[in-house]
């Protein structure tokens, strides 16, 4: 068990959540947690005043999206959102590998790649990917908060977030970063002021994770 984290000489926090980060914890937890959790958790911290949650807006699922971000809404988070681009992904050997892994292979294992790849190409199949990153945004609003606050809760594990958490520092703000063993950047784990196991410290209901 973690123990306790004692805000108490915290004067005023703002938590900061990377949820399609968060959700990707869940894969090494093998268990689900509860958004809403988090943040009543969260809001249970006397020197806390904002929670702020960034997550995209699916318009492909629009009344879905929009319900859940009114959910978090609800709870007293302020979320901050922008639709959700689809990338679409060619058909190619580095869809499946990495060109340093891909040289590796002999010369059937390539003959039955391509192969695959050539079917699937005359399958006309389509390959599309989200992508909604909120890194420019949260570092912006962590910027624009330095002087209002004693400290930030980070829950995010992206090694984009060390410009604005190295800021923070010489401003001698503290730094709480919330994380999960193997997806937190070795540059925010070494800039925080206490790395928090998220596993540990979350109390909220879990569910477990069934194999996809």
């Amino acid at each position: 068990m973690n123990k306790k984290i004692d805000f108490s000489k915290e004067t005023s926090l703002i938590a900061y959540l990377d949820l399609t980060n968060m959700f990707h914890w869940q894969d090494v937890l093998k268990w689900n947690f509860s958004v809403y959790d988090v943040i009543k958790q969260l809001l249970r911290i006397s020197s806390l005043k904002e929670v702020r949650v960034y997550y995209g807006l699916n318009e492909r699922e629009l009344r879905k999206s929009q319900n859940f971000h009114q959910h978090l809404r609800e709870t007293g988070a302020i979320v901050i959102t922008k639709p959700v681009k689809w990338i679409k992904k060619r058909v190619t050997q580095n869809l499946f590998v990495k060109p340093a892994t891909l040289c590796l292979f002999d010369s059937n294992a390539q003959s039955k790649l391509d192969e695959l790849i050539t079917y699937l190409n005359q399958q006309g199949i389509v390959i599309e990917e989200p992508k909604c990153n909120f890194d420019v945004e949260m570092a912006l609003d962590i910027l624009d908060s330095i002087d209002k606050i004693s400290g930030i809760l980070l829950f995010s594990g992206d090694s984009d977030m060390k410009d604005p958490i190295e800021r923070l520092k010489v401003k001698g703000k503290n730094i709480y970063i919330f994380g999960v063993r193997g997806m937190i950047a070795r540059e925010l784990s070494q800039g925080s002021s206490k790395y928090i196991n998220f596993g540990r410290w979350y109390q909220g209901s879990k569910k477990r994770k069934t194999p996809s």
